[in-house]
């Protein structure tokens, strides 16, 4: 997939701004029923623009950030299907189901598909659900954009993360 970083979106931009908003945290809040969240602290994956072209994906992994608030911009015509599975990882209680994770891998468990539509707003819990996005298929490519916030502060992603994901690590 291909990323534009927190880091190169202007800060005075709209984006930017709904981030950062209160009335827009207290609503995720308020929406999740929890007293408190946080802004990620990453300079490069707080907010993302993540397309995908033909033949690109996302493969099965946990985010890093406690959760994901994810606006579809654009759907392609075909692939780039959002699944997950919403059991196997419990981050704060430090458990991992590694046979059901294989059992994943492997295509021997039953996985959730989403359809999300352009405008749609997707609060979800990416540290605890295994998800992936499967490759695009046509030539009109998926765009959207992730605002990742934590239940702790001060969470940023390790420096393998950074490079792996952009190619840099700061």
């Amino acid at each position: 997939k291909g990323c534009v970083p927190h880091d190169l979106i202007p800060p005075n931009s709209d984006l930017q701004k709904l981030y950062n908003s209160k009335d827009f945290i207290r609503f995720i809040e308020t929406v999740l029923g929890l007293n408190k969240i946080y802004s990620y602290k990453d300079t490069l994956s707080s907010i993302n623009y993540n397309y995908y072209e033909k033949n690109q994906q996302l493969g099965w992994h946990f985010d890093n950030a406690s959760f994901a608030i994810t606006l579809m911009i654009e759907n392609a015509d075909s692939g780039g299907i959002f699944e997950y599975i919403n059991k196997g990882r419990d981050y704060e209680k430090n458990y991992l189901n590694k046979k059901l994770i294989q059992n994943v891998l492997s295509d021997n468990y039953p996985i959730k598909k989403l359809a999300v539509e352009p405008g749609s707003l997707l609060l979800f819990y990416g540290r605890n659900y295994l998800h992936r996005v499967t490759p695009v298929t046509s030539n009109k490519g998926r765009i959207l954009v992730t605002l990742n916030y934590n239940l702790e502060k001060g969470i940023e992603l390790s420096k393998n993360a950074r490079k792996i994901f952009f190619g840099r690590t700061n």
